[in-house]
């Protein structure tokens, strides 16, 4: 039954993952083509668009956050493992599910964090200089990044809690389907 689970939570865990690489790619694309049109119509025509230096910036943000927490699920983020690397495999593993687990408490601390800030009065008043909307679409990130990092955490819990009790080795960072 557990291993059933186990199998689930891993699926739903790369299905999150591999959605969060998917619309890195459109943002990363969006972005490219957002600039190659924004310098042709700034030197062929000069006309440029008055709001592309501040949407892509926002794009940059978001594939920033949306590629850490992908990261984040792939396993792949920088680790000093100078001293744990020493430990026998056992008390690594159980480590690692309590790295995790202070991991998705720091997220769901920030995420509680977040959206008591995205809905004050002052944030919902807050504009995008050239695009003149409200910022608070574009802050939605940082909550929506606190979130899925708690949900890879969690998963990083059951499944390193599961390995833990049945004595199994950690396994090499998941393929996502993202080309290298």
């Amino acid at each position: 039954m557990l291993e059933r689970t186990g199998r689930q939570v891993e699926r739903v865990n790369r299905a999150l993952a591999w959605i969060e690489l998917l619309v890195c790619q459109f943002l990363v694309a969006g972005f490219a083509l957002l600039l190659l049109v924004n310098v042709t119509l700034r030197y062929v025509f000069s006309a440029p668009l008055y709001y592309a230096e501040e949407t892509a910036i926002y794009m940059l943000i978001w594939m920033t956050y949306l590629a850490a927490a992908a990261a984040i699920a792939r396993g792949d983020m920088v680790a000093l493992t100078i001293l744990t690397d020493k430990l026998p495999l056992r008390l690594q593993q159980g480590l690692k599910v309590v790295v995790n687990l202070l991991i998705a408490a720091m997220c769901a601390v920030l995420l509680d964090a977040t959206i008591t800030w995205l809905n004050a009065p002052g944030t919902a008043f807050d504009l995008a200089l050239t695009l003149g909307l409200p910022k608070r679409p574009f802050y939605a990130i940082m909550a929506i990044f606190f979130a899925l990092v708690c949900l890879h955490a969690l998963a990083h819990v059951f499944l390193g809690g599961l390995r833990f009790l049945n004595g199994q080795p950690e396994p090499a960072s998941p393929d996502l389907g993202a080309s290298s």
